[in-house]
Formats: C-alpha cells, structure tokens, sequence
C-alpha cells in the first residue's frame, strides 16, 4: 500500500492557497451578485430557482456582507465534499490510504478550483452530498437509523431547496436504498421521505402565491428553444471527460477488471447510471453545461476508488498539473494590466467589474432619480457596490425576472428615468415611452457608457410593449395548475 507522500500533501495546500488568493482578489461576477441581491430580499423562494443559496447568504450577511466572506461558503464546501467522497468510501469497505487518497484526488482536481464562486449549484452539491452520506449511514448502522435517517431527510430537504437538480439525485438513491437494502429501507425511506415532503409543501405553498415562477420558469421558459442538436451531445461527452479528466477515464478502463461487484459498484451504478441516462437524453435537444454534473462530482471522484495505487498516484500528479493551469489562466485574469485592453470591444465590461467604484460615483449624480439598467447581471452588480436597489428595464429576458418583484412599473408613470448600458443607446427606440430620450456618452475609466435619460416614462405604452410579451413568455400559467396569486397578474391585468 502506498501511503500519501509530503509532497502530495505540499501540493493540496498549494492548491488550496492559491484557491484562497482567487476567492479573495477575483472581482465579483454578475450571478454572484444576483445571489447576494436574493439574500439582501429574503424571500420563501426566487423567481429562478428554490432559496437555499439566498437563505444561506441571508444569514451570513448578518457576519459580513462581503462578497470574499460569502464566497468562503464555496471554499469550506469542497472541503466538506472531499470529506463526503472520504467517507462513503469508507463505510463501504476502501482502505483508510486509497480512502485519503480520494479525499486529496478531489481537491486538486479542476473542479474543486472551479468551486470558488457563489451559485446555487454550490448549495446544491453541499447538501446533496452531506444527505447522501447520511442516508448511507442510516442504511449500513441500523442501530443509529433514526438519528442519521433525520440528518439525511434535513440535508436532502435542503438540496431539494437549492435546486431542482436534486430530484435525480433523490431518484435514484430511492431505487438504490429499495434494490439493494430491500425491506430494512423502509423505515429509513418513511423517516426521510417526510422531511422531504415539508420542503415539498414549502415550494408548492411559494409557488402558489408566486405565479408558479420556479415551474415556469425551469420547465417552460428555458425549454422554448430547445431542438435536436448534435453538437449539444458532442458537448455532452465532452463535459464527462473534463470532469473526469481523459486520464482519469483512461485509467478507469484500463482498470475494468478491478470493478468487482459490490455495494459501492452498486451504489455508483446506480447514481451515475441514472445521471448518465437523463442527461444523455436531454442532451439531445439541449447543451448539458458543467453545472449540471456537480450535485454528481463526488460519485464520479469515488469511481477512482477502483484503481490500483499506482494508476492514482498517477492521476494525482496529473490533476494537480491541470488544476495548476487553471489557477494560472485565474491569476492571469485577476493580475493582469486591464489596460491592455482598452481598445477590446467589452471594455466597458472589464472596467465594469474591475472599478466599480468609478461607476457608483457617476450614478451618484442621479440619486435622486429612478436608476436602471437593462441587464440583470449588472443591476446586481451596481446594487452590490452602490449600496441602493437597482433593477433591470427593457428587458425581456428569461432571465433575472427577480426584478420583476422587486419594482413596481406603474409607480415610475410620468417620471424622470435613466438607464445605464455598455452598449450604445439607440434614443429613436425609446421615443414612444419617453416623451424625451436622451442619451449622454460618458468616459468613465476609459471605456464608454452610456445613459438614456428618459423623461416622462409612459407605464401604459411600456406595458403594451414589454409587460405584455412578458406575461405571455413567463407569467403564463397553463390551465392545468391551480390558479393562487400572481404579483405580475394582479399589478398590471387587473
């Protein structure tokens, strides 16, 4: 058996620093900022996704409402999830070493340098892995079933509540916990599947009274333009050999005849086949991104558990050698001269993100006024930094319709406006809702904004133009839900 070397060890902490060096100097991101923009309106749930992520925020910000505090929740997760790969390994019978072998394996792997970042999907993997492993635990030490059936029913609860992802994870480890572990799963299915059904309840009860966002929103608008696509199933594959690395996928056919049968193999095939299915066959009309395979990383690091010590000592030096190049391609985007490219047509973008500051000052000027932008990423962004709620207008995205909530159209009748864009601003487009639309180019750390100042907004005319497209795309629900409340519906349509 080889045990894991001073260097190897070397090598996580390296990983782990440099991890600490992009947490805290990486400029904040649009989504990011659309999360926290969650925890500064605690809600039963967003527009998006359930509320787990603004949940957690929310209580974080009464410690610090700094965004390298609440990223900090991204870096101790990988640190949980690689203890979650550590132990089911252990409790199906890997030896200690291979088992602390895995545990490092994850955190030099690409995708523990990746999880760095707040998103939901962070929340999601965290507690999908911590009720998996409860829920291992209650099916393996019968006599502590209640107290770890309770833990995992809490933890899957709170995936659940993270993202709707979740519902192939809870799938498939039903299957599993009923072929494998038969009539003794039982108890433990009743246990969990009750706390499972409370955050059940807590959605459907939001989605009630909240236009049924979280179901239109990830089972209609995102759907619409779905086709079959080949290039979306070439992608496909392609995110399982990143995830896995081409090596690693290498050294596990090389090591077929190490599978032998038993409850982990089971476990693994079951969990992974699910996945690998469902997302194939989505895959055939939808790009599958990389988020989609996280709540499923720690399964797919446990894989690994099947190779001999050699071939991981192998793919330990060779993840380590490709995470090191992602945190150089991170440190070079934080570190370098943003000068250099000023003439880039997203200037405005860099600036936007790197000097902030420079943006809120200019805002200042129009305090007292009614401040927008177009985009939701950026209004998040500005709320962060300026201190004040910014929404986004003139949008008919499917996404950030968070907004939608937080404003009022009709209170901005016959008011002055502006609205901030990095792109040129075509006034002619906004004569019918403004009586007046002006738009003033500003050089702001050198690189251009520019701000529709729109006086007299006219809500019935921006309701005919935009209000209601947008009630047709995201606001319609179908006639099989029961109707409850609607804030869009009854603000505007009635």
């Amino acid at each position: 058996m080889t045990k894991i070397s001073s260097n190897q060890i070397k090598t996580v902490v390296a990983v782990l620093f440099f991890k600490i060096i992009i947490v805290i100097f990486l400029p904040l991101t649009g989504d990011e900022a659309y999360f926290i923009k969650w925890a500064m309106h605690p809600s039963l749930g967003y527009y998006d996704h359930p509320p787990m992520i603004g949940w957690v925020l929310y209580l974080m910000s009464f410690v610090s409402e700094n965004y390298v505090f609440y990223r900090f929740f991204s870096f101790f997760t990988s640190l949980i999830i690689a203890l979650v790969i550590y132990k089911i390994a252990r409790l199906y019978g890997v030896d200690k070493d291979k088992s602390t072998m895995l545990y490092f394996l994850f955190l030099v792997s690409p995708v523990d340098v990746l999880l760095s970042l707040i998103t939901n999907d962070v929340a999601l993997i965290l507690f999908g892995s911590l009720g998996t492993l409860f829920l291992l635990y209650a099916l393996e030490k019968k006599e502590k079933w209640l107290k770890y059936s309770l833990l995992a029913g809490l933890f899957l609860s709170f995936s659940f509540l993270s993202k709707y992802f979740a519902v192939f994870l809870l799938l498939s480890l039903l299957v599993f916990a009923i072929i494998i572990y038969k009539k003794s799963s039982i108890k433990v299915i009743l246990v969990v599947s009750s706390l499972l059904f409370l955050a059940i309840a807590q959605n459907l009860y939001f989605n009630y009274n909240s236009c049924w966002n979280n179901i239109l929103f990830n089972f209609f608008a995102r759907t619409t333009d779905s086709s079959y696509q080949f290039s979306t199933v070439i992608g496909y594959f392609g995110t399982i050999f990143y995830l896995l690395t081409p090596w690693g996928v290498y050294f596990l056919l090389k090591s077929k005849n190490n599978f032998k049968r038993s409850k982990l193999l089971n476990f693994l095939i079951l969990i992974l086949g699910f996945m690998f299915i469902v997302f194939l066959v989505v895959s055939l009309k939808k790009n599958i991104g990389l988020h989609w395979f996280l709540l499923f990383i720690p399964y797919m690091y446990l894989l690994f558990s099947f190779l001999d010590y050699s071939k991981l000592d192998k793919l330990f030096k060779y993840n380590a050698i490709f995470s090191f190049v992602h945190i150089f391609v991170f440190l070079v985007i934080i570190f370098i001269p943003k000068s250099l490219f000023s003439e880039h047509k997203k200037y405005s973008d860099i600036v936007l993100y790197d000097n902030p500051k420079s943006i809120c000052k200019e805002i200042k000027q129009y305090e007292d006024g009614e401040f927008f932008t177009f985009s939701y990423s950026t209004s998040s962004f500005l709320s962060y930094y300026c201190k004040r709620d910014i929404s986004m207008l003139f949008n008919n995205s499917k996404y950030g319709r968070f907004d939608d909530k937080l404003i009022d159209v009709r209170e901005l009748d016959t008011k002055n406006i502006v609205i901030m864009n990095k792109k040129v601003i075509k006034p002619n487009t906004y004569n019918e809702i403004c009586k007046n639309a002006n738009v003033k180019e500003k050089l702001i750390g050198g690189a251009k904004f520019y701000f529709l100042e729109c006086n007299e907004f006219s809500y019935e005319i921006y309701k005919k133009k935009y209000l209601q497209k947008q009630r047709n795309k995201y606001y319609n629900i179908p006639d099989w839900l029961p109707k409850g409340s609607c804030y869009f519906e009854d603000r505007y349509f009635k």
